[in-house]
């Protein structure tokens, strides 16, 4: 999976906010603090646990919001991870990454999950 293939769901030229392609979708949101990782474990639990994903320890798929660019080489990055769905793979990702604001989905594109350092956002199909 790459970051294009998010285009099919999500508008990716606005990363200040969760924009959907399509309005079916429903959207659940909450702040969070520069001091604390994205999400409380039972934030965790409370978004994911009933996903398919989650109950099979499935891989997800975390690109960061933007393309850096680095001054030196001219080159441009985008941060991307893959983690299993559950508590312990996520937080140590959260915990660890460089990443300032992503998108994380499965691979069939059914829901997905925008973090910056401000709020989070969780949608998903209906």
């Amino acid at each position: 999976m790459n970051f294009d293939d998010l285009k099919s769901i999500i508008d990716t030229e606005s990363d200040q906010e969760l924009k959907l392609t399509s309005y079916t979708w429903e959207i659940i949101k909450n702040s969070n603090s520069e001091l604390k990782p994205w999400l409380s474990e039972d934030q965790f639990n409370q978004s994911f646990s009933k996903l398919p994903e989650y109950q099979n320890n499935d891989t997800v798929f975390v690109f960061e919001s933007f393309e850096r660019m680095y001054k030196v080489t001219g080159l441009t990055k985008r941060l991307t991870e893959q983690v299993n769905l559950n508590w312990t793979d996520f937080d140590a990702f959260q915990s660890s990454t460089d990443i300032l604001c992503f998108y994380m989905v499965p691979q069939n594109l059914n829901w997905t999950f925008y973090a910056n350092r401000d709020f989070w956002q969780f949608a998903k199909d209906n």
